[in-house]
């Protein structure tokens, strides 16, 4: 019996949080791993970047993953995001986009303010709330 694709999704997931926890987020994605990502969910690179996006924020949002792996994971796409979309005159995939900003805001706050707490996991709650909406 051949693995649903979700199982193959949760797969590359765990493969990048292994290999940011070895090697740290220098290397964490390269351009064969974002087409091998958009063969496992099976649609477009667009649809595979919000796939991805969708992942890393209910991960947070249920403490599977923490905000340094969901960072660098979206600093890692983000430029391959820049390369398929800005550069051709198209808006970036809207969800990943989203996660995006979330895990950005994150990475700095004033002194004595956990800009995590106070910015992304709102942000973040937001987000999987509006994601449980639409799936019904």
């Amino acid at each position: 019996m051949s693995p649903i694709p979700q199982d193959l999704q949760t797969a590359f997931i765990n493969e990048l949080q292994s290999r940011y926890d070895q090697t740290g987020p220098g290397w964490l994605l390269s351009a064969n791993d974002i087409e091998r990502w958009t063969e496992i969910v099976g649609s477009t690179t667009r649809h595979a970047y919000d796939v991805i996006a969708r992942h890393l924020a209910v991960g947070f949002h249920e403490s599977r993953f923490p905000f340094w792996f969901c960072d660098a994971v979206v600093n890692a796409v983000i430029g391959f995001v820049y390369d398929d979309f800005i550069q051709k005159g198209e808006d970036f995939p809207a969800l990943f986009y989203k996660v995006y900003l979330a895990f950005d805001a994150g990475e700095v706050g004033r002194t004595g303010m956990d800009p995590i707490e106070v910015h992304t996991r709102p942000m973040i709650e937001e987000i999987v709330r509006n994601l449980a909406k639409e799936a019904g």
